[in-house]
């Protein structure tokens, strides 16, 4: 049966690059359906063509897009790729907060002059449908002119009315964050369905990224925030520790305090108690961080409140202690080691709650043994054991107290610095004034560590009686 004979598609006729996707594949398929297989290769080639251009795009702008976290950079980017790649002269991107039902327009350009329109403004009609219906919305002269005459719209002062109105949701999590819009101001629908498409594809891609960006920019908010608040409590705990070191004949003091982060969980004190007495304090608390920041400022604050109601020790540390267990949600505690050094005799009484016995050294460079006994820390139990004992610091000897941050301070190995390390260290600067022993122990566990970060605070305490 003889085929019907048609008039084949005029090639002459065949749309450019940016013609309406649908017309190139409806005149593919009818050179198709009459065996003009030039034609519609040339057909499909077009579409491909097409297709390519705009994933190509597509993937130019989330590369872009990769790159910036600034949302100011973000509107200004994807608005100028949309003002070269559709056949709009006016583009607008357009920030929408449903709370106040008001947008923000960071992005507008009308025939290549940008618009300075400031502030949150009233949503006009047209984004309001958008914003509603979560869909395109595409208008044209008479529409637009309509919403005008009945105040729905306004058009900007200055500028002209659109012919073609398109406007697209900036979709985040199915929550309408803004609107983009082209308008050409000449011809009336002068966007088609795979403008839409394509605009829709690049918004979603915006929107992605300003969403990263908002989140990015919070965290940074955040972040500073509690940088400055971290950084007030460095400063609030500095303020709280001994601002000079102690002065009285014939003895020489120093110390030194390092903490692992910004804030330390170790402290310690010196608290006159007459002209002859001096009360030496040094803990550490089991945390790291702001929670030991202030679980140290709170045994800080307590243990100078009883020292100053009380001279017995076991009753100064089990006050402290029933106290930090009546504040202490956190399930932490602290070990503490308070002495008392008698100026006159050089007698040094301490009690150990849970912390290191102080290390002695005498004139020759000899270690003093001394007797331990059971301390606990405090903030734990109801009832404690505290290891009471006195030593006699002779003339030319001193004595060290210090946290674990001195003695379980690891090289890359995981070996740790040690006691022995510690008394090496003591016997070759003995002679030193105490805050240089203190610096030498602080530099020859930085030898040891290498580039491994200390895990934890460093403290020490330096008494040398000359």
């Amino acid at each position: 049966m003889p085929r019907k004979k048609t008039t084949s598609p005029d090639p002459s006729k065949i749309h450019t690059d940016r013609a309406p996707i649908q017309d190139t594949i409806h005149q593919f398929m009818e050179a198709e359906s009459l065996d003009d297989w030039k034609l519609a290769v040339r057909m499909y080639a077009q579409v491909v063509k097409r297709r390519s251009a705009e994933l190509a795009l597509i993937n130019s702008v989330q590369e872009g897009l990769s790159c910036q976290c600034d949302m100011e950079s973000i509107y200004n980017m994807v608005g100028d790729i949309l003002r070269d790649t559709f056949n709009a002269q006016v583009v607008m991107i357009s920030q929408y907060d449903a709370q106040t039902g008001r947008i923000h327009h960071h992005y507008a350009i009308e025939r290549g002059q940008h618009l300075e329109i400031p502030g949150w403004q009233p949503i006009d009609s047209s984004r309001s449908a958008i914003a509603r219906t979560h869909k395109p919305l595409i208008l044209n002269y008479g529409d637009l002119q309509a919403l005008v005459d009945a105040g729905k719209m306004h058009v900007v002062p200055g500028t002209e009315m659109p012919k073609t109105w398109l406007g697209v949701p900036m979709l985040v999590s199915e929550e309408v964050r803004g609107i983009v819009s082209l308008q050409n101001l000449d011809i009336e629908n002068a966007f088609s369905q795979s403008d839409i498409d394509l605009l829709t594809a690049l918004t979603n891609s915006m929107s992605i990224s300003l969403e990263n960006a908002r989140l990015f920019n919070e965290t940074q908010r955040l972040l500073k925030l509690l940088e400055d608040e971290v950084e007030i409590a460095r400063q609030t705990q500095q303020s709280i520790l001994p601002a000079r070191l102690p002065s009285a004949p014939g003895y020489d003091f120093g110390a030194l305090m390092i903490p692992a982060r910004t804030v330390c969980g170790d402290f310690y004190d010196f608290i006159p108690l007459d002209n002859h007495r001096l009360c030496v304090v040094i803990g550490d608390v089991s945390d790291k961080g702001l929670p030991a920041a202030l679980f140290m400022a709170l045994t800080f604050s307590l243990v100078r409140a009883e020292t100053g109601k009380n001279q017995n020790q076991h009753a100064i540390l089990r006050n402290v202690n029933r106290y930090l267990r009546n504040m202490n949600a956190g399930g932490m505690f602290v070990t503490l080691l308070y002495c008392v050094l008698n100026f006159q005799s050089g007698l040094l009484e301490y009690s150990r709650a849970g912390h290191f016995p102080p290390i002695v050294l005498d004139p020759g460079g000899e270690f003093i043994a001394l007797p331990v006994q059971n301390g606990q820390s405090l903030g734990i139990f109801e009832e404690i054991q505290i290891d009471q004992q006195m030593v006699q610091l002779p003339e030319g000897g001193l004595a060290l107290l210090y946290s674990d941050g001195l003695t379980e301070a690891l090289n890359p190995d995981g070996q740790e610095f040690g006691l022995a390390a510690v008394k090496q260290s003591l016997i070759s600067s003995r002679r030193e004034r105490g805050n240089v022993i203190c610096e030498r122990l602080w530099n020859a566990v930085q030898a040891h560590s290498g580039e491994k970060p200390h895990q934890d605070d460093f403290t020490t305490i330096v008494i040398k009686r000359e």
